[in-house]
């Protein structure tokens, strides 16, 4: 038996709550229907292909019996993902393409948890750019992976087959969490079988979340490393006791006034933490905000002199803000409009992933983007991809005052598009972010940036940190601030007339423009098969008898020149 077949066996052994990919794999599969199965690939689904051994093994494997509990979480899933699906450009067929599946998936992940997603957040790159399956090949038999390439490509997937592969996720990451336990369970020499009393219960839940937390990777997750991670989790993290209280109100929540609890009531109390954290800790990405607005340049511009940045560290030992430059220009974090004066930019840099922990092999925890909630409130009541600008104006101003500059810019953005605003593309993104500067990021081109984590911007040789000097230097040679140099209404002289929609193809559709054809085929398999290339992550630990964090690492940014007229890019 492969180490495919061993990860899922370990995870339905430790957890009776994970979702059945063989349960799953029959509705996500249902994109091509009894109807159409001869058309688009032969008898894939009834088994009778040429490569059966896939389903055959998954269903061995697997089986059935979790199908309920699969479809009830579904349901919960459809209704998150309705108003974004219902917002959405389309194709002929109703149903969303390769590039706003995954753009769909990360948005709900990130608000719904906090979770970033490997392979589906941009990092900085086009959202049809990025595939996270290039080693799908050797993990699916060839037919089956140009199967589900095809169908992705061609058919799209509709909201029901959405929620399906995003409840295969979710539970996807449950299963890992249940390796995890079965890691910190086997340190305290517990066996899986054997009820533990509250107070051994509540060791393990606290060990297994020191090691969540701390980031500890799961190869390096030895006996000796929990126990030592569980000793020391107060002195290593300021915030433990609040992440202990945290965990007993989860605790008690799930398992209430409990004596004892079993493997499965542990797992049950972890996989409600898990959820519930992201959301939970995002009080610290609150509290970085607070401190970095007092030190806000002007009003409602969101942004912060890099002078004064380096001075909350130098004078008021807030060292967390000792970024050098270089590193926040990696992040597009940094406002260089003035070269004079360089600008820290407060959202991009809180959204980075200098922020985030790394604590899954699938994902990351990151600060929840509070800009989704404008954008999430205009797709709820305008239920299309994109409005006039009068009915967003109209929206938009009956909570807050749009500033003529704005209003004008609005209108440039609706004439170029023949009428009507794009509501998922980046022109509007970067308009919300001059409408709400403490909220959105600006949205840079794609290519410019390539947002890393401070561990890999250094494996690429470059320094993370500003010397004292380098600190000293800035805050030494900084000037009195000077008035604002943007236009009224404006937090900023950063706007750039140049156009990425998050679906390109639906703009190639209308005629509007003319677009190079996509080169997303091979995401299109990446999306449909994300679930079995995860699995690949997590086969690899069950090896070695380990767990294994995979973590995405990207190429250093290269800078860009805007083009002085405005364009609509297809990547």
């Amino acid at each position: 038996m492969n180490s495919f077949h061993v990860i899922l066996k370990m995870a339905l052994k430790s957890s009776t709550s994970f979702i059945v990919l063989a349960a799953a794999v029959p509705s996500f599969c249902g994109l091509i229907g009894s109807g159409q199965a001869a058309a688009v690939g032969g008898g894939f689904l009834d088994g009778s292909s040429s490569n059966p051994a896939l389903l055959e093994e998954l269903e061995e494997v697997m089986g059935f019996d979790h199908r309920q509990s699969t479809e009830a979480r579904v349901e919960g899933l459809k209704a998150a993902l309705q108003p974004i699906f219902a917002s959405l450009p389309k194709n002929s067929r109703g149903a969303l393409r390769p590039s706003t599946v995954r753009y769909a998936l990360h948005r709900l992940f990130i608000q719904r948890h906090g979770w970033q997603f490997v392979g589906l957040h941009s990092g900085g790159e086009s959202w049809e750019s990025v595939s996270p399956a290039i080693a799908l090949r050797d993990r699916m038999p060839q037919d089956v992976h140009k199967l589900f390439e095809a169908r992705l490509q061609e058919h799209g997937l509709n909201l029901h087959e959405l929620a399906v592969l995003a409840a295969t996720l979710e539970n996807m990451v449950h299963a890992e969490n249940d390796v995890r336990l079965q890691a910190v369970m086997n340190a305290y020499g517990k066996p899986l079988n054997v009820n533990m009393s509250g107070s051994q219960a509540t060791d393990v839940i606290d060990a297994y979340m020191s090691t969540f937390v701390l980031g500890v990777e799961l190869s390096e997750l030895s006996p000796s490393l929990i126990l030592e991670k569980a000793s020391t989790a107060s002195q290593q993290y300021p915030g433990w006791p609040d992440t202990q209280q945290f965990l007993r109100q989860v605790q008690e929540s799930v398992a209430p006034n409990a004596s004892s609890l079993s493997f499965t009531e542990i797992s049950d109390v972890l996989t409600e933490a898990g959820e519930r954290y992201g959301r939970w800790q995002n009080r610290e990405c609150h509290d970085l905000k607070q401190v970095l607005l007092k030190s806000e340049e002007h009003p409602n511009t969101g942004r912060i002199r890099l002078s004064d940045f380096y001075g909350l560290a130098l004078h008021h030992d807030h060292w967390q803000f000792s970024d050098s430059s270089a590193y926040l220009r990696q992040l597009g974090a940094l406002d260089e409009s003035d070269p004079s004066t360089l600008r820290v930019i407060l959202a991009n840099y809180i959204l980075g992933p200098s922020n985030c922990l790394a604590s899954s092999g699938y994902f990351a925890v990151c600060c929840i983007d509070e800009c989704e909630t404008h954008l999430a409130s205009l797709e709820q009541a305008l239920g299309s991809k994109d409005a006039s600008a009068a009915d967003i104006l109209k929206l938009v101003g009956a909570n807050r005052t749009v500033a003529p500059s704005l209003q004008r810019r609005l209108q440039e953005i609706s004439e170029h598009h023949g009428g009507n605003v794009p509501i998922h593309g980046r022109l509007f993104a970067q308009w919300l972010h001059h409408l709400y500067p403490h909220e959105c990021p600006y949205p840079h081109m794609s290519g410019t940036t390539n947002p890393l984590r401070g561990d890999q911007f250094e494996a690429a040789g470059h320094v993370v940190g500003a010397s004292m000097d380098e600190m000293r230097q800035h805050v030494d040679s900084a000037s009195r601030k000077k008035p604002p140099m943007h236009e009224e209404g404006m937090c900023s002289s950063m706007w750039e007339l140049e156009e990425e929609l998050v679906d390109t193809a639906s703009k190639s559709s209308e005629g509007a423009t003319s677009v190079r054809p996509l080169q997303g085929l091979v995401f299109a398999a990446a999306v449909a098969s994300l679930v079995i290339t995860l699995l690949k992550t997590a086969s690899k630990s069950v090896e070695c008898e380990q767990l294994g964090v995979s973590k995405s690492k990207a190429s250093q940014a290269a800078s860009a020149t805007p083009e002085p007229e405005l364009k609509i890019y297809s990547v």
